[in-house]
């Protein structure tokens, strides 16, 4: 299977991944709120988002393991099926046995600071329906759970560094599936954030041991070899892996701590409502984003491989089609407005225009960060830490007293400031630079397409909502969606595809049309 056929098949198993979950969390949170007070809905929101937080405990250490075996495997070459060599092997192997005693002290560690860092924090919160001994036994849990999940994170490692992008992303999503299923029929029975908590720690644990059994599926022969602690395999290590730590660290502190903001300033119960828009938004980020995750391991294996003009190539194409989809869905939830929270969450549950409007900015600039920055540090290169953590901090600091002064307007304010201040704009200058892309090309190939984008999506969705305005919700809902897609389609066939994959495709189409045909004579 191609370079570009991996990808391809790793970002639809993330689509598909995350559209499932993305549809069971619609269904999860009306669940929610119908079923538990606001307060137990916003206390379970914060606690799941401060799980998601814990992810970063790993210190880096994860993201540059994976990167580690991806360039060992790309000793052997650039082509994702090329025989691996015994040098390549033993590497592996030794980067394999290296990781998982680390990871034995690291999970001990993780819990012990989360559990720790929840213990100053969940203390100090007012509780008018809850009790403060179901919101430790919660979090109690979540901590056990995560501490688990670090333990087994050196076969997630494995799967994607060996290149088998996609398949952890398939397996996840069946798994996810029983998992928000078993968490929305526990709401129904009248369980509250102990019972969620619960089945999301067995959900995970059981995610982790069936991505292990598959790890050592797919590539039986790294599993032969005797691997040993070894650690002149991570020269280097520490020091990359405390900037992709600091780097993450970073956008955790922008992009994972509005909630806590908004419970000390207005009260847990009003968490929901401008999470629902983070949620919106942040969804058509992740889907737009799952092209270029897939091809960091690649731009790993290529860029050892020595074929840079290659790696060019594919971050190029990445940047085309994220901001294009960031744009129209950008563009689709702003339009759609009110009548998309309406639909989904009820009513009074809509932050307002102007909120949506600075989230949606946001996030489209965090797609070009995101895209440039994870493609830069697959070559091996963390220059980013310093900025990323700086915005971190720069949106603490600013965050509390804009949400005081402008309300949940303010809180997503100072998101956007932190980052045009810090990250936003020297990820682009620095990626491009190591990547050696001229300023020059990514304007004319990827900024002016875009901003046509833009405006065709703007303008479609605009008249999408203006002749549907007297209608249903739903009904506005629906347009402003197919017209937002119809200028995706026809911006991803114009910009993203190639000449002969356009044939190909067309090929295909007309293959099956002809075959419907037959089968409908007959």
């Amino acid at each position: 299977m191609s370079t570009t056929r991996r990808i391809a098949f790793g970002a639809a198993a993330q689509w598909i991944s995350r559209g499932m979950s993305i549809v069971l969390g619609l269904v999860l949170m009306p669940v929610l709120l119908g079923n538990l007070s606001k307060e137990e809905v916003g206390l379970w929101l914060l606690l799941g988002q401060s799980w998601a937080v814990l992810g970063i405990l790993d210190l880096g250490f994860g993201a540059v393991l994976t990167r580690r075996i991806a360039l060992a495997k790309g000793k052997s070459g650039g082509a994702p099926d090329a025989q691996l060599t015994q040098e390549s092997l033993a590497e592996i192997a030794d980067l394999i046995a290296t990781g998982r005693r680390i990871y034995r002290f690291m999970a001990a560690g993780v819990f012990l600071v989360a559990w720790g860092l929840g213990f100053f924090y969940l203390r100090n919160l007012e509780l008018q329906t809850t009790s403060h001994s179901v919101v430790w036994m919660a979090w109690t849990i979540l901590c056990v759970c995560q501490a688990l999940t670090v333990w087994s994170s050196i076969w997630l490692a494995v799967l994607q560094g060996m290149g088998h992008v996609g398949w952890d992303a398939l397996l996840a999503t069946l798994l996810s599936g029983l998992t928000l299923l078993a968490q929305i029929v526990a709401v129904i029975c009248g369980s509250g954030v102990g019972g969620l908590a619960a089945i999301a720690a067995v959900g995970a644990i059981v995610q982790r041991v069936v991505i292990r059994r598959f790890s050592v599926r797919r590539s039986p022969e790294l599993f032969n070899l005797s691997g040993s602690w070894n650690p002149a395999v991570l020269k280097g290590v520490p020091g990359l892996a405390l900037r992709a730590w600091l780097s993450s660290l970073g956008t955790v502190l922008v992009f994972n701590t509005d909630g806590f903001f908004i419970a000390s300033a207005e009260g847990a119960g009003n968490i929901p409502a401008y999470r629902g828009a983070f949620l919106a938004i942040i969804n058509v980020h992740i889907l737009a984003s799952v092209f270029a995750q897939s091809s960091t391991v690649f731009i790993s294996q290529l860029w050892q491989a020595g074929q840079q003009d290659e790696v060019r190539r594919i971050v190029m194409r990445n940047l085309r089609l994220g901001l294009c989809f960031m744009l129209c869905g950008g563009a689709g939830i702003f339009f759609a407005g009110e009548s998309l929270f309406n639909v989904w969450l009820g009513q009074g549950n809509y932050v307002g225009p102007f909120t949506v409007a600075v989230l949606v900015l946001v996030f489209l600039l965090e797609q070009q960060s995101f895209i440039i920055s994870s493609s830069s540090r697959a070559t091996d290169h963390e220059p980013f830490a310093v900025l990323m953590m700086t915005g971190g901090l720069l949106k603490l600091a600013l965050a509390l007293p804009m949400i005081r002064w402008l309300g949940v307007l303010g809180l997503a304010l100072s998101t956007l400031v932190a980052q045009l201040l810090t990250a936003h704009w020297f990820v682009v200058w620095q990626g491009l630079k190591r990547l050696a892309i001229p300023l020059k090309d990514y304007l004319r190939l990827v900024f002016l397409p875009a901003t046509a984008v833009l405006a065709a999506a703007s303008s479609a969705c605009y008249a999408a909502q203006f002749v549907a305005a007297t209608r249903p919700d739903w009904v506005i809902l629906l347009a402003v969606v197919a017209a937002s897609g119809l200028v995706l389609g026809v911006s991803f066939w114009v910009l993203v595809l190639t000449p002969p994959q356009r044939s190909r495709l067309l090929s295909r189409l007309a293959s099956c049309c002809h075959l419907s045909w037959r089968g409908s004579a007959v």
